[in-house]
């Protein structure tokens, strides 16, 4: 399975945010419940930190002390904090009711369709 909110953690920034990462680990628990997965990886070393995207380019270049990083299809949406509730909600369309905060934003720009060609816009009959 492939995951598009990938989030880089590790046990130093579990002890410097310690209620966050509670909350952002019962968020997990309740996402997973609702059949929604994210990935976590608990980075110990920067090389742990792969997937070729933003994240991966920041630990290179300044090290593990930017955890957490958050990325959705390779670009950073949160960094040097765990996500919210609504950015897990919006980038993972999460029911409502699932997290503390329902989805409030459109799904993001790459999961759009294309516009139509016709330029008819919402009004198109051919797509």
């Amino acid at each position: 399975m492939q995951h598009k909110l990938t989030v880089f953690d590790s046990d130093v920034t579990k002890k410097r945010y310690p209620d966050d990462a509670k909350r952002f680990d019962r968020s997990l628990e309740l996402l997973s419940a609702a059949g929604i997965d994210v990935k976590v990886v608990r980075c110990t070393v920067p090389s742990d930190v792969t997937g070729g995207g933003e994240a991966e380019e920041l630990v290179a270049e300044k090290g593990l002390s930017v955890l957490p990083l958050t990325e959705y299809e390779g670009a950073i949406i949160a960094d040097g904090e765990y996500p919210t509730d609504q950015i897990l909600a919006d980038f993972l369309n999460a029911p409502d009711g699932v997290l503390s905060v329902n989805m409030i934003q459109p799904p993001p720009v790459n999961d759009l369709p294309p516009p139509c060609s016709c330029g008819s816009g919402d009004k198109c009959s051919n797509g």
